[in-house]
């Protein structure tokens, strides 16, 4: 369906089309540094879940040992320093989250912006109709609920998924196809 339209917009105004479509490349760019940020905040995450657990697990193992040398106070301030540093962890992917967010609507809007830019000068220079214009601005705004950017699924070409990339790839597929009918 998403080509079908794309063809369609092309068909209607080449240099508009191609000026919409460049949104899909700056998206799944935009989308692969996020992933790989979530991915090394996550890991850096279960890191200190990890030591924040290994630290309690320790001090009760060790609690008369701890209580003999008054160490109660220091034990309580590791403690609290673990968790203020998952703390910080979490609000910094929170914080990325919220500014690819913002990056991806930014992009999102400077497309639009520069697409009625260039159709209005192609509408004023009679290059473009005004029915070819409003149908054109349509196709637009269907495409992007079309396409989506997905992790590459290893179950559907292993052979290919393996020797291409071996960690996760995106590839663009029509929102209509069913992730599930993949995984058969």
């Amino acid at each position: 369906m998403a080509l079908v339209v794309g063809a369609f917009m092309v068909g209607l105004a080449p240099g508009l089309a191609l000026l919409a479509l460049l949104e899909v490349p700056l998206g799944i760019a935009t989308h692969r540094i996020q992933s790989a940020r979530k991915q090394a905040l996550q890991r850096s995450m279960l890191e200190a879940s990890a030591q924040t657990a290994s630290g309690v697990q320790e001090s009760v193992a060790a609690i008369e040992t701890i209580r003999t040398f008054s160490a109660e106070e220091e034990e309580e301030e590791q403690h609290r320093w673990n968790l203020a540093k998952e703390l910080r962890l979490k609000e910094q992917m929170e914080l990325e989250l919220a500014f690819f967010t913002l990056v991806h609507r930014a992009i999102q809007l400077a497309i639009h912006v520069m697409v009625l830019f260039r159709s209005h000068q192609q509408l004023r220079d009679g290059y473009i109709t005004p029915g070819i214009l409003v149908t054109f601005l349509l196709y637009q705004d269907r495409i992007g609920g079309h396409v989506q950017v997905i992790p590459w699924n290893a179950y559907v070409c292993p052979s290919v998924h393996a020797s291409v990339y071996p960690s996760v790839t995106c590839i663009l597929l029509p929102r209509c196809c069913s992730t599930a009918s993949m995984n058969s």
